[in-house]
């Protein structure tokens, strides 16, 4: 209902909470596929959100639930902001790989998995630029509309 009316995209982030002790704590009790999505990702197919954006590298959500997101856009968190190191390239192509084989290519839209301001700017900058690599090598190795 709070969509209704925009004549922009309209998004939702699905954020894991990071740091914070009653998240990682919870985040501790869910195993190894945090399958609780399955009921989230169908009210989100029905709602007019446009685009989910997921968190995906080193999430524990997983993959074939995106099938459930039907016609939504997917922005396919590529670059985990948990940690500085620099993902790689292929690493990149890789989950952006994964995502393909449950959203068709012309609905993913690789991005980070949140935001990169904890980070220090030389950590955010070559982390971004391995999502523009990663993005490139994924294009090449599935397509142009990877």
């Amino acid at each position: 209902m709070a969509a209704r009316g925009l004549t922009c995209t309209t998004a939702v982030h699905i954020c894991y909470g990071y740091g914070i002790k009653a998240n990682t704590d919870w985040k501790e009790t869910l195993g190894q596929e945090w399958r609780q999505y399955a009921e989230v990702f169908p009210a989100l197919a029905a709602s007019s959100i446009q685009q989910v954006s997921l968190e995906c590298y080193h999430s524990h959500v997983p993959p074939d639930l995106m099938a459930l997101l039907k016609d939504k856009d997917v922005m396919v968190g590529v670059i985990d902001v948990a940690s500085e190191v620099i993902e790689t390239p292929e690493q990149v192509a890789d989950t952006i790989g994964v995502a393909l084989q449950h959203v068709p290519r012309n609905r993913i839209f690789p991005c980070t998995n949140c935001g990169l301001a904890p980070m220090s700017r030389d950590v955010a900058v070559k982390k971004l630029q391995a999502l523009a690599q990663g993005a490139a090598l994924a294009r090449l190795r599935y397509g142009n509309g990877a």
